[in-house]
């Protein structure tokens, strides 16, 4: 093989391998992923994020301990901390809490 034909080759190779990284692995990675019926991938990981920072409880809090909760855990966000989102529903759900604007739980 020539060397201009091994340049060749390897330019075309670079350029698909190029091609390949910057095209078409960020569309599969980016893609959202779920079968009909069942939960977006986007819902899962935000639930297992909001699961990292202070797990939620298995039972549901009453008023008082919804507001030490909510108190205690006043440097966490309500998506990202299970307990302070449990809490805040709680407070929600008794009327103690009103969201400023309609939010979706």
């Amino acid at each position: 093989m020539s060397t201009t034909g091994l340049v060749c080759a390897t330019a075309a190779g670079v350029l698909t391998l190029g091609v390949v990284v910057f095209y078409v692995l960020p569309y599969l990675v980016d893609r959202p992923v779920h079968v009909d019926g069942e939960r977006p991938s986007t819902e899962i990981l935000a639930r297992i994020a909001r699961d990292r920072c202070h797990r939620a409880p298995d039972y549901s809090y009453s008023i008082d301990e919804a507001r030490r909760v909510f108190r205690a855990r006043i440097n966490c966000d309500a998506d990202s901390c299970g307990a302070k989102h449990e809490a805040v529903w709680t407070l929600i759900d008794a009327g103690v809490l009103r969201p400023a604007a309609y939010v979706e739980r």
